[in-house]
């Protein structure tokens, strides 16, 4: 009898945390309680499935939910909708008898209040206005399905952790809180977890860029189960963010149960919710990784703190078992003051993982602004200092809220590019992440590793004399498939800046697009040698001789994506600014008629009236005869045809498209930079209300 008691009032209480009962007595409350169940769900595990019969009502009372209806083959379609704590979920089906539509997944370890349906009906029988307050919730779920742009958005867990000290992971979780809640101007909540050991051993940092609690944390274990108390605990408006500092024994193993439900109480509140953990592997610190949304796993440089980091993925891969996702877990890299030698790449073989992103020391000159409130300070990096920006990126990510650019192909019309990054480099464009075609992939990846419009414009002009483009081009094959050989361009490549670069050095994610020939397929590099990256994607068919590779024979990645806008949309991209620097038929039938013109003016200069200019004009005939119209000319006028085409059903996926006129401009004419380069500043000016109105939308 006494089980039974507890069983109810176990029951009553969780009934009582459901919004849908709240307007409910104690009596008739004390009446549901004995016609519900309380079902626990794992992480993962499907509550029900589309096509089941409507058999119960469901109120989450902790965890989270997540429902999505699947196409042909079970792939999930893209109508995901999530439930937080105290709301029901599955009443369309419940109301209209109708069998569920969705399947409903547990996206945390999750406590529901299940009623079967004959109950509910019973219980509708002597609390009708029940069924006024589920209709509500009826009305705001169907009014969301209408309105796809308010639904219900995904809030996020991000647990961040170190096995090591000194890695300055209260740091990184303190600026990546605070860059969340400024990309996003949602609400996003810090909270830090300490254990007794390691609050003794705090003291006031020398150089502030650690955060610094000046007041005594709450106990987890007083409010891991009070939501009251909970609320209560945290720390509002004194920051743009809210805090919470608990403490937590690692002995009290009772808080294990605890914790999913503690996490999970705190996302329903906030769109973000940057956890900070404590140094020490124990089950309650590895429970609360399983439980969130990504795991941002902090490491030093130093080849003895691998073997830590590498345990703890394999540890969680076991634990997390199918519902592990790669894409969950991202390890990070902290310089120390001496940055070590070990390459990202060697790093990421070492741990059999790859390696996110490699953070920079922050210096002392870098720290330029303090934060500080009655319960914590801090001192911040300024705004554009490298570590910053890295924090900026990844706050990015996580928000669904990154820039993509794509810069397209065009071989010598490719310069162009360079004077539309000067003009996002001066506005301050964010941008997140680079795809790049053939000319545009040469581009992306210098500016990309370091170089910014100034240093590609100096790289540019390194074609300003004909002389240098012969010289560089002098590289010939006895080949049927091309006439150049490449070697001196991936030696130029190099020597610019590129030597030992690979796409882990590059600032931001980098996607290179080439296309093997023999298979026909597609492809996008994002990993080893950038000079060999470009040297693939920059080879023209009929120009320059393919790359062979094994199995492979791989050409110009323009040749089947130009404008390679698909690449950053399966990246995470969610707006994009293209840059397609290929003629339209319009622009090339305007060059025709000014180059028949220019053609008609030259023709009447003579030696005596101006002997240097009909020199030139002479030598640029030789030129012309070169280029025009012997084979490797009309292969490539008939590619870029084409590959105009196709740009232009890429260009329907970006937000904003950049498309300067270069017309009376030959795709071989690289000499022309300041021409080029200016046209390409132009389009972008142009471009810049549009791009600005992106940004805030």
């Amino acid at each position: 009898m006494e089980n039974i008691i507890s069983s109810i009032v176990h029951r009553y209480k969780l009934l009582k945390e459901i919004p849908l009962f709240k307007n409910v007595g104690w009596y008739p409350l004390q009446r549901i309680a004995r016609r519900v169940q309380v079902v626990e769900f794992k992480k993962g595990e499907i509550i029900r499935r589309e096509g089941d019969p409507p058999d119960a009502l469901y109120c989450l009372v902790s965890g989270r939910v997540q429902s999505y209806s699947t196409a042909g083959g079970g792939r999930r379609k893209t109508d995901v909708e999530f439930y937080r704590r105290g709301m029901p979920f599955g009443i369309i089906s419940f109301f209209t008898n109708d069998a569920h539509s969705s399947t409903y997944e547990a996206l945390n370890d999750s406590t529901i209040v299940k009623i079967d349906k004959s109950d509910f009906e019973d219980i509708l029988k002597f609390m009708p206005q029940l069924g006024v307050e589920l209709s509500h919730s009826l009305s705001s779920q169907l009014r969301n399905r209408m309105l796809p742009t308010k639904r219900n958005v995904e809030h996020r867990i991000v647990s961040v952790y170190s096995p090591i000290r000194g890695t300055g992971s209260s740091t990184y979780a303190t600026n990546l809180a605070l860059e969340l809640e400024k990309q996003t101007t949602r609400r996003v909540i810090l909270v830090s977890i300490v254990t007794p050991a390691e609050l003794s051993q705090v003291t006031p940092s020398r150089d502030g860029a650690s955060p610094y609690w000046h007041k005594p944390p709450v106990r987890l274990k007083e409010i891991a189960d009070d939501y009251e108390k909970l609320q209560a605990s945290i720390v509002r408006g004194q920051l743009k963010i809210d805090l919470l500092h608990v403490l937590y024994d690692a002995e009290d193993h009772v808080l294990v149960d605890s914790i999913s439900h503690f996490v999970t109480t705190l996302v329903s509140d906030y769109h973000f919710a940057v956890v900070d953990l404590p140094t020490e592997k124990d089950i309650l610190v590895v429970k609360t990784l399983t439980q969130s949304d990504s795991v941002h796993l902090l490491t030093k440089d130093k080849a003895e703190d691998f073997k830590g980091v590498s345990q703890l993925i394999t540890e969680l891969t076991e634990r997390m078992k199918e519902n592990f996702n790669p894409d969950f877990l991202k390890v990070i890299v902290m310089a120390s003051e001496k940055l070590e030698s070990t390459s990202l790449s060697d790093i990421s073989h070492e741990i059999d993982f790859t390696v996110y992103a490699r953070f920079p020391h922050i210096s002392v000159e870098e720290l330029n602004t303090v934060l500080s409130c009655d319960v914590m300070s801090i001192s911040l990096p300024w705004p554009n200092s490298p570590y910053a920006l890295e924090v900026r990126r990844i706050a990015r990510q996580i928000s669904g809220v990154l820039v993509g650019l794509a810069l397209g192909g065009g071989a010598a019309l490719g310069v162009a590019h360079v004077g539309v990054i000067r003009v996002l480099e001066q506005e301050n464009i964010p941008i997140d992440m680079v795809s790049g075609s053939s000319m545009g992939a040469l581009v992306a990846a210098f500016w990309t590793s370091g170089k910014n419009a100034q240093g590609l414009e100096v790289i540019a002009r390194d074609f300003e004399k004909l002389w240098d483009i012969i010289k560089l081009l002098c590289d010939p094959v006895f080949s049927p498939s091309a006439f150049i050989g490449g070697k001196k361009i991936t030696r130029w490549l190099k020597s610019r800046g590129l030597e030992g670069k690979t796409f882990y050095d590059t600032r931001v994610p980098l996607k290179i697009i080439s296309y093997d020939v023999l298979c026909r397929e597609e492809l996008v590099i994002e990993s080893g040698s950038l000079a060999e990256a470009v040297r693939q994607s920059i080879s023209i068919p009929g120009v320059i001789e393919p790359v062979r590779m094994k199995d492979r024979w791989i050409i110009d990645g323009g040749v089947m994506n130009p404008l390679p806008t698909d690449v950053l949309l399966k990246s995470g991209a969610k707006k994009i600014i293209a840059v397609n620097v290929l003629q339209s038929p319009e622009q090339v039938l305007k060059g025709y008629n000014e180059e028949q013109r220019k053609a008609t003016e030259d023709a009447k200069v003579s030696f005596f009236q101006d002997p240097k200019k009909y020199m030139l004009i002479k030598l640029m005939r030789v030129v012309n005869k070169v280029f025009n119209p012997n084979v490797s000319d009309i292969i490539v006028r008939t590619l870029q045809a084409s590959e105009y085409v196709i740009s232009q059903h890429s260009a329907k996926s970006a937000d904003v498209v950049i498309h300067p006129d270069l017309s009376h401009i030959n795709w071989y004419e690289l000499y022309k930079v300041d021409e080029l380069i200016k046209r390409g500043e132009d389009a972008a000016r142009a471009a810049l209300p549009q791009i600005r109105k992106m940004l805030e939308e």
